[in-house]
């Protein structure tokens, strides 16, 4: 853990990430030990805010006494904010949007590895559900077991609350327009055809439309 954390304090150069490489990523738990692994994700953008994943064919290796392993079978987005205590990815499955959001460190990347904490909080969110915070219980035991900071806590929380008001301000990965941007993206650079991309497009505008559908039926 503690070279994880002293290389993203030191602000590691992100030069290597090239656009179109596949790439592994790790995610640790706080004690150091590695929780889960993804293969092959493919890199879309990097730029000084943050850096931009595909992940559809990524094979995903759930590591400890229960080790599984998986392929994202649906089209899925993942962004990786830079300066932020967490990533978000948005799988499109048919359904709709699935947001799964994990509160985690800045993240590191060093020998085509991408690599960081997870603070066992994550956020979960679709057209049915608000954003729903899961695994407290996980996150109470491990704050106390892996003696978390409580200056750490204090910057988990500052984050939740700024995921909560992108969220209700439909900004970042809660945008339509961004979504798009990057389903465009992913047609420009040959990852999908365009009639891929209009079956995206499609999900995306169900989506808000049911949300705002939803938002109605409350008032």
């Amino acid at each position: 853990m503690k070279g994880i954390m002293a290389a993203i304090i030191n602000k590691p150069s992100w030069n290597q990430a090239k656009v179109n490489s596949k790439v592994t990523i790790q995610a640790y738990k706080y004690d150091g030990s590695l929780y889960r692994k993804w293969k092959n994700a493919s890199i879309i953008l990097n730029n000084s805010r943050h850096i931009v994943f595909y992940l559809k064919n990524t094979k995903v290796y759930n590591e400890g006494k229960t080790s599984y392993s998986w392929l994202y079978r649906h089209d899925a987005i993942w962004f990786m904010p830079k300066d932020s205590f967490y990533n978000c990815i948005i799988s499109f499955d048919d359904t709709g949007l699935l947001y799964y959001i994990n509160v985690a460190s800045k993240p590191y990347f060093e020998e085509n590895v991408l690599k960081f904490i997870d603070f066992d909080l994550d956020i979960k969110h679709s057209s049915k559900k608000h954003l729903q915070i899961v695994d407290r219980m996980e996150f109470k035991t491990n704050f106390k077991k892996m003696k978390y900071p409580e200056k750490l806590k204090d910057i988990i929380y500052k984050e939740i609350h700024n995921i909560f008001l992108n969220y209700n301000e439909y900004k970042y990965f809660f945008s339509g327009r961004v979504l798009n941007y990057y389903v465009e993206l992913l047609k420009k650079q040959g990852y999908i055809s365009e009639f891929q991309a209009k079956r995206l497009r499609q999900i995306i505008k169900d989506d808000f439309v049911s949300e705002e559908d939803q938002y109605l039926k409350n008032l």
